[in-house]
């Protein structure tokens, strides 16, 4: 697959984002120019080159799915953006805090932008988004013009029901697990070599590889490396009051109206918030003529422990859309 960067400065015209936006481009060695294009949306603390791993079986193993290229729009406080925004983000109002709505402005700016050359609402565009970056991205559906998007897919979403308990419990689970986590190596080797049999010890080891490359910068000693998103921008994240309420209101308002297809690719764990959580998601679409579920194995990180198993997922539902789009005309 061909692989471009692509960086949105904060002075582009017509951008309503602040800050520099990178994104990945990837296109298959056999490309259709009447395929879907993807747009995805990592998780929280990780960056755009992520998915790779996955990408490359995706691109295998699509079975007769036409897909143009792929777009990974990375979150402007994480990987290399970060870097390139670490000015903006050091200010007060960035240092401790990030929210939902940043993200969503950032990947609105570039959608709409024309850095790339791309006109995205010619494309037959589908949005995929994993975790945290669910309700950044039904942020976005809400921002753009209407019928861009032929399809989301939600990779073990964060939509949580707003007004529930479990909602507050896993938001408050997640500040804490965020706020704790180890943020500074000694190296990159010392990095690798501790996550590959820790945190990450059943990632697929070119993901933690990529983590390592793109998700730690150097500190300002010089000598150590620490995460490009701060544990209390991280933290700070989950506890924004976008986080919640209106991406779940945009959520039960896409699946009511039965319009867009949706599409959940899940994990069930045995938490009981957790399961709560999901177990509303899936009432919704459930209830939908357009929408699927899929429960899948590996973890709420899947993407990163199984990139073939999230592959295959993904081309069950380009499948299924592909079918549609067919039958249309």
């Amino acid at each position: 697959m061909r692989r471009s960067v692509l960086t949105l400065k904060p002075n582009s015209e017509g951008t309503a984002s602040p800050f520099y936006v990178e994104a990945i481009q990837y296109v298959p060695e056999e490309s259709f120019d009447h395929g879907f294009t993807l747009i995805f949306m990592h998780a929280v603390n990780l960056h755009k080159e992520t998915f790779e791993p996955m990408l490359q079986h995706l691109f295998k193993q699509t079975s007769g799915v036409r897909i143009r290229d792929v777009w990974c729009i990375e979150n402007p406080n994480q990987g290399r953006s970060a870097c390139l925004n670490h000015k903006l983000l050091s200010t007060p109002k960035y240092r401790d805090h990030w929210t939902a709505a940043e993200y969503a402005r950032a990947v609105h700016s570039f959608l709409t932008s024309d850095v790339h050359g791309v006109d995205f609402t010619a494309r037959k565009l589908i949005a995929a988004a994993h975790s945290g970056a669910a309700p950044a991205l039904l942020l976005v559906q809400d921002q753009m013009p209407k019928n861009i998007f032929h399809g989301l897919i939600f990779l073990d979403p964060a939509i949580f029901p707003s007004g529930k308990a479990c909602s507050r419990v896993v938001c408050e689970l997640f500040e804490k697990l965020a706020k704790s986590k180890r943020h500074t190596w000694d190296s990159r080797e010392t990095a690798v070599k501790e996550l590959s049999t820790t945190t990450f010890k059943r990632w697929d080891p070119l993901c933690v590889q990529l983590f390592v490359k793109n998700a730690l910068h150097p500190s300002a000693d010089d000598f150590s490396v620490t995460l490009a998103c701060s544990p209390m921008q991280e933290a700070g994240y989950y506890l924004s009051p976008d986080w919640i309420e209106r991406p779940f209101e945009i959520f039960t308002q896409l699946t009511a109206a039965d319009q867009l297809p949706i599409h959940l690719i899940i994990c069930l764990r045995n938490k009981s918030e957790i399961i709560q959580i999901f177990e509303t998601q899936i009432a919704l679409v459930k209830n939908m003529t357009k929408g699927s579920v899929q429960v899948v194995e590996g973890g709420h990180m899947f993407p990163q422990t199984e990139p073939v198993l999230c592959a295959d997922a993904i081309v069950q539902v380009l499948s299924k859309l592909q079918y549609r789009e067919s039958a249309r005309l």
